[in-house]
């Protein structure tokens, strides 16, 4: 019989206030930890499930990502609170569905704006308040995230994998030049892809990948 690859189930995780948000797209329901070591994390009250992710905004929205097992629908609960996600003329939820071939991976802050990575393109989510709260907008083609977790936002700019190259966002997409990027994809083993991560190396000014490598 054939093995199917499955990808690695990872967390996504943010901070609502000081506790500890996480979700994981293998149980997909969204979680909150108050920070107390002598209780466990509990499901997110009427939040949406069968998530692929969850970030929190700037402005205090709790952001469900592949909401529902829609892989392109973002979902978003009333400001400050995130237990409200039924819009209302009272509160500021809501939700969208991206205009998009591609699935939802995960999402990034940056100065103005929150990007939205698919596997196949990139999206701005920006705050504009009522009654829409949130505008959207497609800032990039065949650039999509190649794993969950392979890229890293810095204030003003984030930087990613795909799963050809490397791409930076500073107010638009552009590639990103890179002196090793032929020995890196034709070294990566692209069965094991979803493991990618990247990581800020503030001290020094750089963004780390660690790849699976071929061999």
């Amino acid at each position: 019989g054939g093995a199917n690859t499955l990808d690695a189930s990872t967390w996504t995780l943010d901070s609502w206030g000081q506790n500890l948000i996480g979700c994981a797209p293998h149980d997909g329901k969204i979680y909150e930890w108050t920070l107390n070591t002598g209780s466990a994390a509990a499901a997110v009250t009427n939040a949406p499930v069968s998530n692929r992710g969850a970030f929190v905004t700037p402005e205090r929205h709790l952001v469900a990502l592949g909401a529902g097992s829609y892989p392109r629908k973002v979902q978003w609960s009333d400001a400050e609170d995130n237990t409200v996600w039924t819009p209302s003329a009272t509160n500021a939820a809501g939700s969208i569905e991206l205009e998009t071939s591609g699935s939802i991976m995960n999402a990034a802050k940056v100065r103005g704006t929150n990007l939205i990575f698919t596997d196949v393109d990139v999206h701005t989510m920006s705050h504009i308040g009522q009654p829409f709260v949130y505008s959207f907008a497609k800032v990039g083609d065949n650039c999509g995230l190649a794993a969950v977790n392979a890229f890293a936002a810095v204030e003003s700019f984030a930087v990613w994998m795909t799963k050809n190259d490397f791409q930076v966002y500073e107010g638009a997409v552009r590639q990103l030049p890179c002196e090793v990027q032929d020995y890196v994809f034709n070294d990566i083993n692209r069965v094991q892809i979803s493991k990618v991560v990247a990581g800020v190396n503030s001290a020094n000014n750089e963004i780390w990948w660690f790849y699976p490598s071929a061999s």
